[in-house]
Order: structure tokens, then sequence, then C-alpha cells
């Protein structure tokens, strides 16, 4: 009996594995990633073990299957692929060798062009508050082993990285990598559209990020931070009030109109500074709904991230393969709560 049981359950966990190669495979089709391929330039020139196709697959499946070595990934992932009816190669059983070889001819291009494919049809998302189209800025650090190329890249053993996410879904708009949170944000809010509102829960307002904003015509929604002076112009209908935001370092350069919304979780300041048109009951649930940078490791199932990868490029290249699953996930998750509440 119990070698019945035993058998049934490595027979279910072969299926899910299938299934969840399947659905990867529905995610980011095989002809989306051959372009992908040829665009970066990384088209094999002869049959291989591991061709380019399988190696994207094998980045996306690392994801999938965390605690697992290169060849329990690669196992899992061909039987998963020639189930679902994709081709993967010449039959054979590469070395983790040949496999960490493999991923290198690869690079990142790919992986970066997969999420931005995907990235640049979500920023079709329609207003969603007001005549605005609402999205979350977040941020946070990632995991990289200490090797003297990681460290000679990052600084340190971790990779600081801001992103843009879509408010509702939590469908990633658009991402940045760097040493400052400051930079990171300036970097992604200077390419958003106007009528956008960016809504984030970041250390205080950097008065170059907000000039940047306004630059763009869009409007910004932030906690204020402790050390912030804030002065207290003009008390609203609604007791939020007019406030100026004065840069730091340059007393002679403009301030910023900016108004200023006491909730019961934190001190918000805001670009929208007519309470009729922007209600501080509805700024204060916005800001609390808001997307969070944790959602990442929540939609991948785990408490927090490590990469294996002992080189820069490497490292990029996970990156991008981490935004491609999780964007693949919260697709599924948020098709799944959408579906529920039509039945509902």
């Amino acid at each position: 009996m119990g070698g019945i049981t035993r058998a049934s359950k490595a027979s279910r966990d072969r299926l899910s594995d299938r299934i969840a190669i399947g659905m990867l495979i529905k995610a980011f089709p095989p002809d989306e990633v051959d372009a992908a391929i040829d665009a970066a330039g990384v088209r094999e020139q002869r049959s291989r073990a591991l061709p380019a196709r399988t190696m994207v697959y094998f980045s996306l499946a690392m994801w999938l299957f965390g605690g697992s070595g290169y060849d329990a990934v690669l196992t899992r992932l061909t039987t998963g692929m020639r189930w679902a009816g994709v081709t993967t190669g010449k039959r054979a059983e590469p070395s983790t060798g040949s496999i960490t070889k493999a991923r290198k001819r690869l690079g990142s291009e790919v992986m970066r062009r997969l999420f931005l494919r995907r990235a640049v049809a979500d920023l079709d998302t329609p207003a969603v508050w007001r005549g605005l189209r609402v999205c979350t800025l977040d941020g946070g650090t990632i995991d990289v082993p200490d090797t003297a190329a990681n460290l000679a890249a990052f600084d340190t053993a971790e990779v600081r990285m801001a992103a843009l996410a879509a408010h509702g879904d939590g469908a990633l708009l658009d991402v940045a990598v760097g040493s400052s949170d400051a930079d990171l944000d300036a970097r992604l809010i200077s390419t958003i559209s106007p009528d956008t509102l960016v809504v984030a829960h970041r250390a205080e307002p950097e008065y170059d990020v907000w000039r940047v904003a306004g630059e763009q015509g869009a409007h910004l929604l932030w906690r204020a931070g402790e050390s912030v002076d804030l002065p207290r112009l003009r008390v609203l209908s609604d007791h939020s009030y007019l406030s100026r935001l004065l840069p730091e370092r340059d007393p002679m350069a403009r301030s910023i109109a900016v108004r200023v919304v006491q909730s019961s979780d934190a001190e918000l300041v805001t670009t929208l500074l007519d309470p009729e048109r922007a209600p501080a009951a509805e700024l204060t649930a916005l800001h609390r709904d808001r997307w969070r940078f944790a959602e990442v490791f929540d939609a991948l199932q785990t408490e927090s991230v490590a990469l294996r990868s002992q080189d820069p490029h490497g490292v990029a290249q996970e990156l991008w393969a981490m935004l491609c699953v999780y964007q693949a996930v919260q697709s599924w998750r948020w098709d799944g709560k959408e579906a529920m509440a039509e039945r509902m």
C-alpha cells in the first residue's frame, strides 16, 4: 500500500511540473521567445543540446523550481516542454558546466525583451481614478553571491531595484536597477506619461524626483516622511493643507506646491492640490491599497530572493527572468480573482 501511495504521489508531482511548464509556455509562446532570441542576436548557428529557446525557458523555470539544482530544473523543464509539444534540442544529459556555458551564451537581453514586451502591453491600462492612470512605485533589494565580479558591479552583495506597477492588478510597467532609491525613482518617473498618478511609500519625497514628475505632467502621492519640513500655508475644507516642498541643497531653486493629507497610517503629500478633484479620503485609500514590491516574492511563493549567478551578466538574466515569471503568475492570479468575482 505504501508503495502505491509513493508512486501515486510521484505521478502527481510529475504532472504538476508539466502543468507548470505548460502554463509558462502559454504565457511566453515559442514564437514570442524565438522573436526575442532573433532580436537579441543569440540564435545558435548549429544544432545544440541546449538551444537558445530551451535556455530561455530554463531561465524562467529556475524561478518555478528555486530549490532544485541545474540538472533537476532542466529535467523537469524538458519533460514539460515535450509534454506540451515544444521541441527541446538534442536528446542528451548536459552537465552543470554545460548549462552554465549555455546561460552565458544566451545573455540577458532576451529576457529583458520578453519582459518589456509584456510591460509595454500593460501600459495601455485605462485611467482608473478621476481621469488619472494610477500606478505604484516601490522597490527593494535582492541578495547576490558575494563574488569579486558581483561586488565590483554592485558594490555590495545585493542589487537594489525599483519598479512601477499598475494599481489593481499589480502588472509591472517598468523597472530600474542601481544603487540609489532617489536615482531609480527619478529614472522611472521620467518615462511615465502625463495624467498619471504615482503612489509611493518611500522614506521621504526627494525634491529632484518631484521636479521630474512636474516636467512629465504627472502627479505624485507619497508618504511625507518625518524629516521633511512642510510648512502649513493654508488649511483646506477637508482639513488637508497646502505647503511647499523645498530643495535641501539649493536654496535658490524654485519650491514645489504640494498638499499634505493626514491619515491614520501616515502623513501623505501630493501634487493634487484641489480637495474637490482629489478628496483626502480617496487619496488615503489609494495609498493604503498600493502595490508593494514584496508582492513579487509573494507571487513566487518565497519570503526572499537570493540569486545564483556568480557574475553581473548572469544576475541580470536572472532578474529579468524573475520579472517575467512574476508578470505571468500575477496575470493568472488576477484573472482567477476576476473570474471568481463574476461568479459571485
